[in-house]
């Protein structure tokens, strides 16, 4: 067996099915990589309210990165530890700035315990409930702290919409796209990677023990980061471009074949 170190995954599209849940195979190959010493790590896009549900109750993670890395969340006493909010000055320059380059956008926002968006988001939205988005709300100042801002727009979606909006950030905020339609954007330097490193080197590891598994551009940082950065057959180039290993479909268990191997 390889030395016990860090195991960091995504969960759509990586270590989830296709219908978004984990297999019987996947939940077994995570229990025997805790119970030989592993650290295992969720890594997501999701918020805890969306994604604990999908793998708390089957006790197979130690920690989770939510909302691309804007917070870490402890699993055993289902509370979230630690937030990196995007600056106050820089939310409120994002609005401005984006609303006078590219008119057209709406917004939905993600404070601590709830979300709100603009009337514009709200179709999209009703799409995601699972996401902790609650009802229309003004837009946040810089005095409320926000993890996460969410950016849609009617006829450009995902990479397309990000290349947009990159050049017009107010500041170096980090923008992601996880397989949804709108665009994910988190504080300056919050990604899955800092989390995880904020997580890990209290308990005496560094990037090179981790095996990290991914699938999309909200993923690159991560995979790139990782001792070793593993991009599941379904990924976009990108995520693969970054990682040192592509394996498998996230449909074909991969990622727990690839653990069992660990083992």
């Amino acid at each position: 067996m390889s030395e016990a170190k860090v195991i960091a995954s995504d969960l759509d599209g990586t270590l989830l099915g296709p219908d978004h849940r984990l297999t019987s195979r996947t939940i077994a190959a995570l229990r025997a990589a805790r119970a030989a010493g592993w650290t295992v790590i969720a890594a997501t896009g999701r918020n805890p309210t969306s994604a604990m549900p999908l793998v708390g109750p089957h006790g197979v993670i130690d920690a989770l990165v939510g909302s691309n890395g804007a917070l870490v969340h402890d699993p055993h006493l289902d509370t979230t530890v630690h937030r990196f909010p995007i600056d106050g000055e820089h939310l409120e320059a994002l609005f401005t700035s984006l609303d006078d380059g590219f008119p057209g956008l709406s917004y939905c926002w993600e404070f601590a315990d709830s979300s709100a968006w603009d009337t514009g988001f709200e179709d999209v939205a009703r799409q995601h409930e699972d996401l902790m988005m609650h009802a229309v709300g003004p837009r946040p100042d810089g005095d409320v702290a926000v993890t996460k801002v969410m950016v849609r727009h009617a006829d450009l979606v995902g990479r397309q919409l990000a290349d947009r909006l990159e050049p017009l950030l107010p500041a170096p905020l980090t923008l992601g796209c996880s397989g949804v339609s709108f665009v994910e954007i988190t504080g300056v330097g919050v990604d899955k990677s800092r989390a995880l490193a904020h997580i890990i080197e209290p308990l005496g590891f560094t990037a090179g023990d981790v095996i990290a598994f991914g699938d999309n551009h909200n993923d690159r940082q991560m995979l790139s980061w990782a001792g070793r950065g593993i991009a599941v057959g379904n990924a976009v180039d990108a995520a693969k471009d970054a990682a040192d290993d592509v394996i498998g479909h996230h449909g074909d268990d991969s990622v727990a074949a690839y653990i069992e191997s660990l083992l």
